[in-house]
């Protein structure tokens, strides 16, 4: 018994994927979406179906994206959600992978405001900085800049 105990002690952390993240998500940190909601757009997307719910405030959402590592989701005509999920070459501390949650908000105006903020996979803060690889931080700046390219050619397309 002891022998299996030191095993289990001694294995790597397991490697988590977005869809895990997602599904644990506290309501909290995403009002609009239920934990049916999150789990229905997994399943909608698994099954290749358009992956649109009636969330909390009675709109719809709609995931765009969903890869093992990222999600799109647009929470209504004025804001979208964007994760990543990505792992560390070094662990810092005990962290070996990072939530990051890029919620952008547009209006009426050519761009539309982000706000990325980090935590660990089990949705705990976080404050300090991390040594992204280029291309980590590359994806990071994609997400921000991929949701001004895409409201800019929405407007254009309207007029």
């Amino acid at each position: 018994m002891g022998w299996l105990l030191s095993v289990a002690l001694c294995a790597p952390a397991q490697h988590l994927t977005i869809r895990d993240v997602f599904k644990s998500m506290p309501d909290s940190l995403m009002p609009y979406l239920s934990n049916n909601n999150r789990l229905d757009f997994i399943d909608f997307m698994d099954s290749n179906m358009k992956a649109e719910v009636k969330n909390q405030f009675g709109g719809n959402s709609i995931m765009t994206a969903l890869t093992e590592d990222s999600l799109s989701i647009h929470m209504n005509h004025a804001m979208r959600v964007d994760m990543l999920l990505l792992n560390l070459d070094e662990p810092v501390d005990t962290i070996r992978q990072v939530v990051v949650l890029a919620e952008t908000f547009v209006t009426d105006s050519v761009y539309g405001e982000s706000c990325v903020k980090y935590y660990t996979p089990n949705w705990q803060p976080i404050y300090q900085s991390f040594p992204w690889s280029e291309i980590q931080q590359q994806r990071i700046e994609r997400i921000l800049l991929q949701n001004i390219l895409k409201w800019n050619a929405d407007k254009l397309n309207k007029s």
